[in-house]
């Protein structure tokens, strides 16, 4: 027998955290009372995601302007030792 495998996520977990019986309850179909607070959470992460992602291109950009603004001083100082 094969199982599908697929990715758990964090309310799922934290429901299985709070209440076993409610995790299975929610994975049989039932509707869940969270409703609200689980779309305002994914609503969160999402944009907690979008503001990391935006970070992390900032500071690839900072780290190519410093790899260039080096190369320059590099250029400059060794034109500069060549010239009398």
């Amino acid at each position: 027998m094969i199982r599908r495998r697929r990715l758990i996520s964090a309310s799922e977990l934290r429901t299985w955290c709070y209440c076993h019986k409610a995790w299975h309850l929610e994975r049989l179909g039932y509707p869940s009372s969270l409703a609200q607070e689980r779309t305002a959470g994914t609503r969160y992460h999402q944009s907690r995601d979008q503001m990391l992602r935006a970070a992390r291109r900032i500071r690839t950009a900072a780290a190519a302007v410093i790899v260039v603004c080096l190369a320059a001083m590099m250029f400059l100082a060794a034109r500069s030792l060549l010239v009398p």
